[in-house]
């Protein structure tokens, strides 16, 4: 893949949200791997411990990878030691589950997508990315065949969210979202190739 121009300078942080994931931990290397350093979120520090052991072992030893802890992805300051000082953010973390009622998944879903949003509101952070993908639900009954629906109108639902705050509030940063419509590839852990769904 040839080197892209971007709008902030090699060495510069970027911000990969729920870096432990299959498509995250690619996009991270792929930063990495173009002179840039990148701060990845996870839930569980623990578990995402194979980033700075093994696969980002070399970038995390000279400080160019570092993990920051998010728990809770709706909360609307989750994200504030995180992004500090980041140049950009790619935001690839949604909540996974294939709960059929939408009622349960699409707020938690939105309120992820727009906490982070919040929090580059109050940090200087030049570029958004929403890495979200589109789906569609009906009304109930809330049978468990509609899970994945639910789950695509999650991202469908977050990725709205992310524009209309764009439209509303004017931020300093740029937004941009990719929906995929399919992602293959070389797992980067052994735990991506025994499925997680994502």
């Amino acid at each position: 893949m040839a080197d892209s121009i971007t709008n902030f300078p090699q060495g510069s942080w970027v911000l990969v949200t729920d870096v432990t994931g299959f498509v995250a931990s690619h996009i991270a290397k792929a930063f990495l791997d173009r002179g840039f350093k990148v701060r990845g979120t996870a839930r569980n520090l623990d578990r995402a411990s194979w980033l700075t052991k093994d696969v980002l072992k070399d970038f995390a030893t000279r400080g160019d990878f570092e993990l920051s802890q998010v728990a809770d992805l709706a909360d609307d300051h989750t994200f504030d030691e995180a992004i500090k000082g980041v140049s950009a953010i790619v935001h690839v973390v949604s909540i996974l589950t294939f709960d059929p009622d939408p009622n349960k998944v699409i707020p938690k879903t939105v309120a992820g997508a727009t906490s982070i949003l919040k929090a580059a509101t109050r940090e200087q952070s030049d570029t958004y990315n929403d890495f979200a993908t589109q789906g569609a639900w009906a009304p109930p009954p809330y049978e468990p065949s509609r899970g994945m629906l639910t789950y695509m109108a999650s991202k469908a639902a977050a990725e709205k969210a992310v524009w209309q705050f764009a439209e509303e509030r004017k931020p300093h940063f740029t937004a941009n979202s990719v929906p995929p419509s399919a992602i293959m590839g070389e797992a980067l852990n052994k735990v991506h190739n025994e499925g997680t769904g994502a």
